[in-house]
């Protein structure tokens, strides 16, 4: 009995009993006998009465419920309470078994996704597993120190080369902070204002990739920066990677095609430069040969022929020293000083003069103002030089012209954007001719390496580039135009320097008369060098000047005479190139014991002189450096510094003669 049919026998159960006890006690009847055996008789009676009825009116009710629940349990009602269903619970039937066979279907194919969906969920886990596996090889194994912060300056990761490179690793440098790993970083640099001023730069900029020039480090390698935003595919900007990369090995190359280039440009000269030194080794020759016929008493016609001779000479003498100047090895980093560019481009213009057939007009045009900038004298004369053989190559058969010229300018730099006022001073390098010009196809070509349109034998392809990597690692760019029938027009930017302090040092070559020299009286000059001829002149030179001489053929007999003999030596004239021991090593020796003999380095070759600053070994460098062929003039003028240094230039010149060896002033040569 449930509790629905409870329900209902209750009220059925009062209807019928208690009427019973309202009718006998309207006829007057007592109630006593309904307590009695009589009434639990009627109430029994009323009981089933009501038990039947209710159980008949429930039947329609359970069979809906019952045949409700076969249908919601996917089964047919039994036969039972089918008799008691209406015909439209059929049709609700079979509506619900539709609903409930798409909800399945629905529910069979979410599943089916689902499963599906797990699968390639795991499948995407394995790949990124794989690529992460893949990236962390990668990223120990690059030969790139690589450090990568997030948006709020935190480090995310690094590897093992960036801990090499700074020496210990990353998290007992900075820990997880940013900044001080960079701080680290710059310590790691010699130029550390320059690459405090870039990475403030930089970690202010929101813009592509950007990248240092060759920066040399504190164990004198080359190293490079390089950084650039992490973005989203949004454009958000969610962190920062910083590369060191080791350039070293790289610029070792660099530096040695840039030496074949430049050997390769020097062989372009040579076949003029050896016409031009046979003209003037004619002159010369025939100058002297012409003194020897003149007779002694017309000293004026000898005195000509002497001096046509020297002039000859002079010539010569510039013409090599702009050969040296140019052909003088690098030392794989660039030696940046303040420039003057005019000046170079009058040496580029000797050489080039030389290179070219006589009916090629070169001219040079150059501004008022001064013109400066910080570089590599070798390296930009180098690009220049290119610029003007390829000009030469492509000149006409007759009546070509090309055009040199230097100018100061405000430009932008070709990175700011148009809308940019952001200006700054450079100077421009000009070369222009009036040859055949670059063709459309081949503009946007001429910078890539080994490009060329000149025969296999005529060129490699790599002149431009080289020449705009070394104006880039300047600061600076190349910009061209030409026109196919009138030639072509190439502009080098560099940075301007205004005002410069220090100036590449240039010797200039002594062609004057001789001056008068201080009296030599007691004082010893020792001239050291290999060459007979040349020490003999040495040696004249300074006998007419009234010095005392000493000599030496090579820089053990040198140092045999000035640290085991009891000689009073003043100065010392000393030559770079000798056999058993070098001017360099004789140098160096003599200021390890202590000799502060003044000395002038005199060599056939352009020699720096930061080299023998570095080999005096914090004692007194060289008084001069000379180079060979020297005048009387420039010898005299040598010596008289030399002699003077240890007085002043104040106080007047006398030697004193109770001078020790260890006083004794010493001359290089």
């Amino acid at each position: 009995m449930n509790s629905l049919r409870l329900r209902i026998l209750l009220p059925l159960w009062l209807f019928g009993f208690l009427p019973a006890m309202g009718a006998a006690r309207m006829m007057g009847q007592p109630l006593d006998w309904f307590f009695g055996i009589t009434g639990v008789l009627l109430g029994g009676g009323v009981f089933l009465a009501a038990y039947l009825i209710s159980g008949w009116l429930l039947k329609p009710t359970t069979a809906v419920m019952k045949g409700t629940t076969a249908v919601l349990r996917g089964v047919p009602p039994d036969a039972q309470s089918a008799e008691w269903l209406p015909a439209d619970f059929w049709k609700l039937r079979c509506d619900i078994n539709m609903i409930f066979a798409k909800q399945r279907q629905a529910l069979n194919a979410a599943e089916q996704h689902a499963c599906q969906t797990a699968q390639r969920l795991l499948n995407a886990e394995r790949l990124l597993r794989e690529a992460f596996t893949a990236l962390q090889g990668l990223f120990a194994a690059s030969d790139e120190g690589v450090l990568v912060v997030d948006a709020q300056g935190s480090i995310i990761a690094s590897n093992a080369r960036l801990d090499d490179f700074l020496g210990k690793p990353v998290e007992e440098v900075a820990g997880r902070d940013s900044s001080r790993i960079l701080n680290a970083l710059v310590e790691r640099f010699e130029e550390k204002a320059v690459v405090t001023a870039w990475i403030e730069k930089i970690s202010a900029s929101l813009e592509g990739q950007h990248e240092t020039p060759p920066l040399v480090s504190n164990d004198n390698r080359v190293f490079s920066l390089r950084s650039s935003p992490m973005r989203t595919d949004a454009g958000e900007v969610i962190g920062r990677i910083w590369i060191v990369k080791d350039r070293s090995e790289m610029r070792v190359l660099e530096n040695q095609l840039r030496e074949s280039q430049k050997m390769g440009t020097i062989g372009q000269l040579a076949g003029g430069i050896a016409h031009d030194f046979n003209n003037l080794l004619t002159a010369i020759r025939g100058n002297l040969t012409l003194a020897e016929l003149t007779p002694a008493s017309n000293q004026a016609g000898v005195r000509d022929k002497l001096q046509n001779a020297n002039h000859a000479t002079t010539r010569a003498a510039e013409l090599v020293k702009s050969l040296l100047g140019y052909s003088r090895r690098s030392t794989g980093v660039a030696v940046r000083k303040a420039t003057n560019l005019k000046r170079l481009l009058a040496d580029v213009q000797n050489l080039l003069k030389h290179s070219v057939d006589p009916r090629v007009t070169i001219q040079m045009r150059g501004g008022m103002d001064a013109s400066y900038a910080t570089g590599d004298a070798t390296q930009i004369e180098q690009v220049m030089l290119n610029l003007c053989l390829n000009a030469r190559d492509s000149l006409p058969a007759d009546k070509g012209v090309i055009e040199i010229a230097v100018e100061n300018v405000t430009h932008r730099m070709p990175s700011k954007s148009a809308d940019s006022n952001d200006a700054a001073e450079f100077v421009m390098l000009v070369v222009r001719d009036n040859g055949h010009g670059i063709s459309e196809e081949h503009r946007q070509r001429i910078f890539e390496p080994f490009f060329t349109t000149k025969a296999s034998n005529k060129g490699t392809g790599l002149g431009l580039s080289t020449a705009q990597d070394i104006v880039r690692e300047h600061g600076g760019w190349i910009e061209f135009d030409s026109e196919v029938g009138r030639g072509s027009e190439f502009r080098v930017f560099l940075p301007r320097l205004h005002n410069p302090e220090q100036i590449e040092d240039e010797t200039p070559i002594d062609n004057g008369p001789a001056i008068n020299a201080p009296l030599g009286g007691q004082t010893t000059i020792l001239v050291v060098d290999d060459e007979a001829p040349v020490r003999s002149i040495a040696m004249n030179m300074l006998g007419f000047l009234g010095y005392r001489v000493l000599e030496a053929c090579d820089g053990q007999q040198a140092l045999d005479i000035l640290l085991r003999t009891q000689e009073k030596v003043d100065a010392v004239l000393l030559d770079i190139y000798m056999p058993k021991l070098s001017g360099r090593d004789t140098f160096k020796e003599l200021r390890a014991v202590g000799n502060e003999v003044p000395v002038v380095v005199c060599s056939g070759f352009v020699i720096d002189p930061d080299e023998f600053t570095i080999l005096s070994q914090g004692r007194t460098p060289p008084v001069d450096i000379m180079l060979k062929p020297y005048s009387l003039d420039g010898l005299s003028k040598a010596l008289a510094k030399a002699v003077k240094k240890e007085q002043g230039e104040e106080r007047p010149f006398e030697l004193t003669a109770n001078r020790t060896l260890q006083q004794a002033p010493m001359l290089v040569s």
